[in-house]
């Protein structure tokens, strides 16, 4: 039996050849060469394969945005190891293959390298060049994100190609100059309206640069030029395509929740690409809401993120004059952005029948406090985050937080802040794999924070660019606009000392906008913020533990000794063990791969 090697799932890809097929058979023209020679002939051939690329690069809801945010400011609480630092948990031996996996960029150049021969109008070629160009770009730059250096493959490989199949990994300039070339390209020939709505434009190409030059660009900053060429170009990419986007007065969502809870989100001029889904339809329908509801995915909040938002004041909570402390849950949540209450559930408690299918007011006011404010946002819509909450089809939740250690029937919380982002009533809500609301994969929000952070980058941050962006964002978050003047070091007194303070509120701002989205993460890798990750995940301070009676509540409770002010808070997982280390900055190579390949160099710490 014959061996062979060809760039497929992995780098490589094995199959074999038995050696008993006869000439005639192996004389004949590959499957593959068949399906290219009778499939990528016309317009509508390339726009019927793409429908293909769409679906496997776009995961929207399927892929559960918010468990990528798994750092300092939300854990997957069903760790018992806490914030799992995937990275420092794998080794070469063991990372996932899927991780290190060129199979979409090897469809993408399937139909490139057709391109030329098909019957097409020299725009309709350059139409589906700069759509396979926006997908390669996009699939390098998660690659890229992950590892680093990398093979850049411009055409699809055949076995014979062997500098390719066993050479060495470009450089990440090579890699990033390409992607930012692609892109480039792709937004000045793209069809301007795309191939109907929502698909790939030049507004969905610039949003990709907006993404990845301040992504690119801050990564060199951070962590140092690369072959000698520093992040500024990206971020002047970014800051480019951001204006241009923000030029067009697209607006904005009034309705932050509506964002993310939308049974449709089609002509919305500020979502500039979504995934549809359709309720009761199970291949068009996802489940996250169900999830979300039930507690599935058991993703929660950190004191650290509750304490990101701003007061109503405009101010943070070490120096707001508004804050009430965090003596009660309740004190803690009042006066707040709202964004916070669209995002870690606030405090209620509701007396429930026995069956809890119907309830009650208790006898405390400020049980009802939020309960009456949520409702009011929601516009009296039983449909969106109406409280009290159901926890399945006809149950309701009685109480947030609902501690586990002292739960009291339905949804309880590890430590507390329930996060519940992906929360709402609308039909098939209730039902697993039935859930019909669009995911935002591409929206001004985060273009907007993209261009705040690049102008920083670039010392051109002003009252006029934060007037542009990051007060927009603020008029739907119900707090104040932000005035450049007013920020000294003494405006946060929780803020890192080696961060300036405009910058530590423009992150703020990035936080409480895209939090859930699955871009924290990827944030603190470039910032280079790693030590962020070995923090001890707190839940809500705890200061009255005599009127729980509850042992094992006691013995949750945090002593403070590394972070003093969240003494008495909240913990159910372990501090994270083992904690950051800088060679989790990048991912290692999987062993497969450079056994097959001995040229791939390892990455940098993972060799042993």
């Amino acid at each position: 039996m014959k061996m062979k090697y060809i760039l497929a799932g992995g780098l490589f890809m094995s199959f074999s050849l038995v050696s008993c097929l006869d000439d005639a058979f192996l004389d004949r023209t590959p499957i593959d060469k068949e399906v290219e020679s009778t499939v990528f002939t016309n317009y509508d051939n390339f726009k019927m394969f793409a429908w293909s690329l769409y679906k496997d690069q776009i995961s929207g809801y399927n892929s559960r945005p918010h468990t990528s945010d798994e750092s300092d400011m939300m854990y997957w609480a069903q760790s018992p190891n806490g914030i799992s630092l995937v990275n420092n948990r794998l080794d070469a031996s063991n990372v996932s293959s899927d991780m290190w996996n060129f199979s979409f960029i090897r469809d993408v150049n399937i139909m490139l390298d057709n391109i030329d021969g098909a019957s097409m109008t020299d725009k309709e070629k350059e139409h589906w060049r700069s759509v396979g160009y926006f997908f390669r770009a996009w699939a390098y730059f998660d690659l890229m994100r992950d590892f680093g250096d990398l093979p850049w493959i411009e055409h699809v490989v055949k076995t014979d190609d062997t500098d390719l199949l066993y050479g060495k990994k470009d450089s990440r300039e090579v890699v990033a100059n390409n992607i930012l070339t692609n892109l480039l390209y792709a937004e000045e020939h793209i069809n301007p309206n795309g191939d109907g709505n929502n698909t790939i434009n030049p507004n969905v190409v610039r949003a990709l640069i907006s993404r990845f030059g301040l992504f690119e660009g801050t990564w060199r900053k951070y962590h140092g030029a690369v072959d000698g060429v520093d992040g500024n170009k990206y971020l002047e990419a970014s800051v480019k395509a951001s204006q241009n986007l923000i030029g067009q007065n697209l607006g904005l969502m009034s309705d932050y929740d509506a964002v993310f809870n939308s049974p449709s989100l089609e002509g919305e001029s500020s979502i500039l690409l979504y995934k549809e889904y359709l309720e009761y339809e199970t291949k068009k329908a996802h489940n996250l809401t169900n999830d979300t509801r039930e507690y599935q995915f058991l993703m929660e909040g950190t004191k650290r993120l509750v304490e990101n938002y701003l007061c109503a004041d405009g101010k943070p909570v070490s120096t707001s004059k508004v804050y009430k402390g965090d003596n009660t849950v309740y004190d803690e949540f009042e006066n707040r952005d709202y964004r916070l209450y669209y995002t870690i559930c606030p405090p209620y408690e509701v007396k429930l029948s026995s069956d809890r299918t119907s309830w009650e007011y208790t006898d405390n006011p400020q049980d009802r406090k939020f309960m009456d404010l949520m409702n009011e946002l929601s516009g009296g819509s039983t449909e969106k985050k109406h409280f009290p909450l159901f926890n399945g089809p006809t149950t309701y939740t009685g109480k947030v937080p609902n501690l586990e250690a002292v739960k009291v029937g339905g949804l309880p919380t590890r430590a507390g802040y329930y996060f519940y982002r992906y929360y709402n009533n609308y039909p098939g809500a209730e039902y697993r794999e039935n859930q019909g609301t669009d995911a935002p994969i591409f929206r001004m929000g985060e273009v907007l924070v993209n261009h705040a952070e690049a102008m920083f980058e670039l010392g051109r941050f002003d009252q006029s660019v934060a007037d542009l962006t990051i007060n927009k964002l603020r008029v739907r978050a119900n707090i104040p606009a932000m005035k450049i003047s007013e920020i000294g070091s003494d405006f946060d007194t929780y803020r890192d000392s080696d961060v300036d303070p405009v910058l530590w509120e423009i992150r703020r701002e990035r936080c409480s906008e895209l939090i859930g989205s699955g871009f924290r993460f990827d944030d603190i890798k470039r910032w280079k913020k790693g030590e962020y990750l070995s923090l001890q995940p707190v839940g809500v301070k705890i200061n009255n533990i005599e009127d729980y009676d509850n042992e094992a509540l006691a013995n949750s409770l945090y002593n403070g000794s590394e972070q003093p002010r969240y003494k008495n808070c909240v913990t159910y997982i372990e501090k994270p063990n083992p904690g950051w280390t800088d060679k989790c900055y990048l991912y290692p190579i999987p062993l497969k791969q450079t056994v097959l390949n001995p040229n791939l160099d390892q990455n940098p710490g993972w060799k042993d």
